[in-house]
């Protein structure tokens, strides 16, 4: 199985119904909607070489509006509170970089061109140590969250976006995540790479075995281009723009990396990327805790658990893709959701059957979208021989199996029309609570695997994705029913902290803001700094309950992503109200 094949339903239809005025018109800017009325130009003139506040991809300022709608090998920040934290153990002097056998436990090899004695930035499977550090020493709850696709660019669009005020360097300001104090425990900041081991699988989701095919690209990070933090290119930089696209390089880009004598290293899809936070170890694209020889490694979240935690994810999409299956599902495959999600549930999965991972008792709580997308002729043999027809993400009988009302260990709650999200949603919550079940939160609907796209105004008004020039640009758009259907994701980490949360129980939580993402696949900044802003109500919520039922010696917070995306700002001016 090749793991080029395109990801199944990657991005919302546009829905037939009308949003109501209050929303907006679909592709409208309304005035002060600075972020919409850019995207919208910017979509309809994607191939037009003009100058623009932002564009996507190495071919500079002045040209089209995108070469490159993937990932990057950017670095990406790490932000963390708690006492028991201490990026400093993986960071600055300590950081694998400076030491090639460091460099080589990491990624199985030396990658060249990627030795640099005078790294500050550590290895983002190096998060592990940090977050099983903080549980040695004595921290109670663990909570991860998670934008995927946010790099530092990206954090500073949706900051400026919300401040009103530019920076150019540096943690910045604006977000919670940059600006919270954290009474009694002192911020910390840092940044990682991220890159893989490799870029290519030969995979075979029925046996579960992985090959690394010799075309494979490996990764590493090249200083001397990327820059020795998120914000400062090195010397090589201006020279190979091109380096950061990794595999998707196209001929001039490659040129331009040679042109300066250095090499291509591969970017990081999320699924590798997630798991090592919490498996500690690096594997190859499309991974979910299998190494690069095959074997199925145990994480973080299974640990805990095996001392007596309890341990839920929360994700704005569809509860078994790569970030959220990471912390606790095994496969070589990425898209083999259905698996994903038995090993997720407690189920008994293929991984057990042919590899003998050890079944685990599944995830305390678990919400997210996925509900009402069914499967396809296609997705089958991504999923294998013992996929289930109907919908794509949970089988049926697994459906019906985990639900207490038939004998299961869950509460199940599922988007219906015409009931609130977030009051259904709540509702179970308290019902699994006193009732001492765990909770299953099935959210999105048919044409919709994620939560609606909320914009860079706080509304639900998607400006349009680029398109080719004459054809019509076209926004996605949502009716006062579904909108009302679907819970936000600040009111899904509430509902896990219900269920989580008891006297004296220690819990991980892992929440994720995974529609950054799927707007920048897009190219749509204004959707994925809503997203960005999504994140940060939901962080808001959990520094309340830390505040209130806590403290920074029993809890820890760490805010991170999987990887960037190539996200240029030539004006950050430009992304103001009232522009300068």
């Amino acid at each position: 199985m090749n793991r080029h094949a395109p990801r199944p339903v990657r991005a919302a239809v546009a829905l037939l119904a009308s949003a109501l005025p209050a929303w907006g018109l679909p592709g409208t800017a309304r005035a002060g909607d600075r972020l919409k009325e850019l995207q919208t130009e910017y979509s309809t003139r994607a191939g037009e070489k003009v100058d623009r506040v932002y564009h996507f991809g190495s071919q500079g300022p002045g040209d089209v509006f995108s070469n490159h709608g993937s990932h990057s090998n950017r670095q990406i920040p790490v932000y963390a509170w708690g006492t028991k934290a201490d990026l400093g153990l993986i960071m600055g002097a300590a950081s694998s970089y400076r030491d090639p056998e460091k460099l080589k436990a990491i990624y199985g090899y030396v990658p060249e061109n990627t030795v640099n004695p005078e790294a500050e930035y550590a290895d983002q499977s190096e998060i592990r140590k940090v977050l099983e550090s903080a549980a040695a020493k004595g921290a109670k709850h663990i909570f991860i969250v998670w934008f995927d696709g946010m790099d530092w660019v990206a954090t500073q669009a949706a900051a400026i976006a919300r401040s009103q005020k530019v920076y150019t360097e540096g943690k910045g300001a604006g977000l919670i995540f940059q600006d919270y104090a954290a009474p009694g425990s002192n911020p910390q900041y840092g940044w990682v790479v991220t890159s893989p081991t490799y870029d290519k699988s030969e995979l075979d989701v029925d046996a579960q075995t992985v090959t690394i095919p010799s075309t494979s690209l490996k990764g590493g990070y090249d200083v001397t281009i990327a820059g020795p933090n998120p914000w400062t290119l090195g010397p090589h930089g201006p020279e190979a723009p091109g380096y950061f696209k990794g595999q998707s390089a196209n001929e001039k880009d490659k040129a331009g990396v040679k042109s300066v004598g250095r090499i291509m290293h591969a970017y990081t899809d999320s699924s590798q990327s997630a798991a090592e936070i919490v498996s500690g170890v690096k594997s190859y694209n499309s991974s979910i805790n299998v190494a690069d020889d095959g074997r199925p490694v145990p994480t973080l979240f299974h640990d805990l658990q095996g001392r007596g935690w309890k341990a839920g994810v929360v994700t704005s999409v569809p509860f078994p893709h790569a970030s959220p299956a990471g912390m606790y599902a095994q496969n070589v495959y990425r898209d083999d959701y259905q698996d994903l999600a038995r090993t997720m549930l407690g189920i008994p999965s293929v991984i057990q059957e042919k590899r003998g991972a050890p079944l685990r008792p599944g995830l305390d709580v678990i919400i997210g979208t996925g509900y009402g997308i069914n499967m396809e002729p296609q997705h089958f043999k991504r999923q294998g021989k013992n996929s289930v027809a109907g919908n794509l993400f949970l089988a049926d009988p697994d459906r019906k199996a985990i639900d207490v009302k038939n004998g299961g260990k869950y509460t199940v709650v599922e988007t219906k029309l015409g009931v609130n999200g977030g009051e259904a949603l709540k509702e179970a919550a308290e019902g699994a609570a006193k009732d001492g079940t765990r909770l299953f939160g099935f959210f999105g609907d048919k044409g919709l695997d994620h939560l609606p796209f909320r914009t860079a105004d706080g509304n639900y008004d998607p400006a349009p994705n680029p398109v080719k020039l004459g054809e019509e640009a076209k926004a996605v758009t949502y009716t006062k029913e579904q909108l009302d259907s679907q819970p936000t994701l600040a009111q899904m980490a509430d509902a896990a902290l219900t269920v989580l949360a008891k006297p004296d129980q220690k819990f991980i939580l892992f929440v994720e803001s995974g529609d950054v993402d799927f707007g920048l696949h897009a190219n749509n900044l204004d959707t994925a700094v809503g997203a960005v802003h999504s994140g940060e109500d939901a962080i808001k919520r959990i520094i309340h309950w830390v505040e209130t039922n806590s403290n920074w010696d029993d809890s820890v917070l760490l805010v991170s992503s999987d990887h960037g995306h190539y996200l240029v700002i030539d004006r950050p001016e430009g992304l103001l109200s009232a522009p300068k």
